[in-house]
């Protein structure tokens, strides 16, 4: 009996399992593929797990989660780090707070199992272990779509060899970090999400081919592995965003009897989302909060009083941890633990006088007693008090027009070339190792595609026409949301300690969800999806061999080895911004176009990868011990 024919009886036996399976594939994958791309990202993601802090933000979410699972909202001993006062780290009546407490809480349970797991194992061998069944897994969903057993036998072999290699291999893993192992740990499995919805998101709009090779882009030609097992915002960020794109796509679909609910419950976990997503990131969940009803609500095709009561219930729900939260430390129902000490991403002054807002038009009112609208006061000062974060964001988003305006100079630094600014971005004396948008992402200069699109576009004719379908909704969105974390960040950079222009992370699934949803983009992968996998393949195993004798031969700091690296990134975006301003993908041009895109996607590959393994190895720390064993063979200078 073959283990295709095994699998086939086991399945008919087990009705209950095969539909519980179903349901869940359903649900967290869409589909068995949709299953295939998180396992692989899950892999990948563990092979680049780095067991160390890579920025001085996470001694605050450390702390913050060890002080938590203790029942201390506060933060009462430095576990991590050198003392309370982190980089992040808020100080409130004579007590340190930490940020992100969305991620912080939701580690709580992952620091249980961690601890379960040293108290039965060393805790490295069982992390390992677990790696290893994901790559066992992900080789049992591989052997599903071949012909033939050697996939699964051959790949359980090799699984059991590289569990094996690395246990030879293997160091004691320090087991009083498991509050950070938990945090990287969340934050891993939150972006593994990405290119999953990501995938089910394009599946939808187009073809299931064209979603899994989105979903390759978007994990290779990215960031996204980078920063997915750091303790940081960024890759929840992208996570959310995408979750948020995809709701609002499955809400905004045709719909008829009982698909009509599901329509209305996806679009209000849309908005649930924003809510919780207040919870981890405030200023960002503003923007979001912005830009998600003004796509959603003027294309909506119910607008009822109730519908929009019902979506309004949901969200008020979904921000009570964000509230609660708040009102524990600071009082203030709006005043995120990032502004509590006069800081934060919407500005100092503007939060203290959004905290003491209500306290002064009460004040104001109370003078006033004998007036008319003294019976108003507490309800206008309640409405003064929510209307600042709107007046901040405003504030922050015309601050980035005049920064785009009278200081071009920065933004072409943060967006398109750092090298000429890296005397400038270093504050601390050290090598600058910053990359701008372009030169983290070279596959983002497609969307110069959207030229001639729009060239070409033409008007609506009548009101029939105007009404926007699904996957036009889903654009526009991410078109808003895209300008407004420019507009939101634009003052504030170029920054250091950035490495892959980090502040700007939802723009990379946000643009590359753009470019593909162009016609020669789309028609060039699709047509030349083999094209496109063994152009990636070969830049990244060929590629990379000659970059890794470039760094070695030519370079002299880390700071030199991130310029060459940048430079290859605008090497490779410029003959495909070439492609994608002519809008060609027929014949040979769409064959070209392929080839581009697939070497621009290597590169930043190639740049992950060397990142991880030699420029920040933060002491050979690796998860795996193989990846450490590799780190050590090279010294690149």
């Amino acid at each position: 009996m073959t283990a295709t024919e095994f699998v086939g009886r086991l399945r008919q036996r087990t009705p209950v399992l095969s539909n519980t399976r179903e349901t869940v594939y359903a649900v967290l994958f869409g589909d068995r593929l949709g299953l295939t791309v998180f396992l692989a990202t899950v892999v990948l993601f563990g092979l680049l797990w780095r067991t160390a802090f890579l920025i001085n933000d996470s001694y605050t979410l450390a702390n913050g989660l060890y002080s938590l699972s203790n029942g201390q909202l506060a933060m009462t001993e430095a576990v991590y780090g050198p003392g309370l006062e982190t980089p992040g780290a808020s100080r409130y009546d004579g007590q340190w707070y930490a940020r992100n407490y969305g991620v912080v809480v939701l580690s709580l349970p992952l620091v249980l199992v961690l601890d379960l797991l040293a108290a039965v194992v060393e805790l490295r061998i069982a992390l390992v272990a677990l790696w290893s069944l994901a790559l066992l897994a992900l080789v049992v969903e591989c052997g599903y779509y071949t012909d033939g057993d050697w996939v699964l036998y051959g790949g359980a072999v090799a699984v059991l060899g590289l569990f094996g290699l690395n246990v030879t291999l293997a160091q004691p893993l320090d087991a009083g970090r498991t509050h950070l192992y938990a945090l990287q740990l969340t934050h891993l499995l939150i972006a593994a999400f990405t290119p999953v919805v990501f995938y089910r998101l394009l599946s939808r709009v187009h073809t299931r081919r064209l979603g899994l090779l989105s979903a390759v882009v978007l994990t290779a030609g990215t960031p996204l592995a980078f920063w997915a097992s750091v303790p940081k915002r960024h890759a929840v960020t992208g996570t959310v965003v995408v979750c948020i794109a995809y709701c609002l796509y499955r809400s905004h679909t045709p719909a008829d009897g009982a698909v009509i609910t599901q329509r209305q419950t996806f679009r209000a976990l849309a908005y649930a989302l924003v809510g919780v997503y207040a919870w981890v990131h405030a200023p960002e969940a503003l923007l979001l909060c912005v830009t998600l009803p003004l796509v959603d609500i003027p294309t909506a095709r119910d607008n009822s009083p109730r519908t929009l009561a019902r979506i309004g219930v949901i969200f008020a729900l979904s921000l009570l941890p964000f509230i609660i939260t708040n009102l524990a430390i600071s009082g203030s129902p709006i005043k995120p633990p990032r502004l509590v000490s006069g800081g934060g991403s919407l500005g100092s002054n503007a939060a203290s006088s959004a905290g003491g807002s209500g306290g002064s038009s009460g004040s104001g009112g109370s003078s006033g007693s004998g007036g008319l609208l003294t019976p108003l006061a507490p309800l206008l000062g309640t409405l003064e008090s929510g209307m600042q974060p709107l007046l901040l964001l405003g504030g922050e988003l015309v601050s980035g027009i005049e920064t785009l305006q009278q200081q071009p100079n920065d933004v072409y630094h943060a967006f398109v070339r750092s090298g000429s600014a890296g005397g400038a971005l270093d504050n601390t004396g050290e090598e600058s190792v910053n990359l701008s948008l372009l030169e983290s992402a070279p596959v983002l200069v497609a969307m110069v595609g959207a030229l001639p699109v729009i060239r070409r576009l033409r008007l609506p004719s009548s009101m029939a026409d105007r009404t926007l379908s699904a996957d036009r909704v889903v654009d526009a969105f991410a078109i808003t949301t895209f300008v407004g974390v420019v507009l939101l960040y634009n003052s504030r950079l170029p920054l250091h300690a950035q490495v892959t222009a980090r502040y700007l992370f939802p723009l990379y699934p946000l643009g590359v969800y753009l470019f593909v949803r162009l016609p020669a983009v789309r028609k060039s992968l699709t047509d030349h999806w083999r094209l496109f996998l063994w152009t990636v393949a070969g830049t990244v195993l060929i590629g990379g061999q000659v970059t890794v004798v470039l760094v070695a031969v030519t370079v002299n700091g880390i700071g030199e080895a991130f310029q060459l690296h940048a430079l290859l990134a605008l090497g490779s975006a410029v003959p495909l911004g070439i492609w994608a301003l002519s809008g060609r993908s027929k014949g040979r041009a769409g064959q070209i176009g392929t080839v581009l895109l697939g070497a621009a996607t290597g590169v930043a590959a190639v740049f992950l990868l060397l990142t991880t393994v030699e420029y920040y190895a933060l002491g050979d720390t690796h998860l795996l011990p193989m990846m450490r064993a590799l780190g050590e063979l090279l010294t690149l200078y």
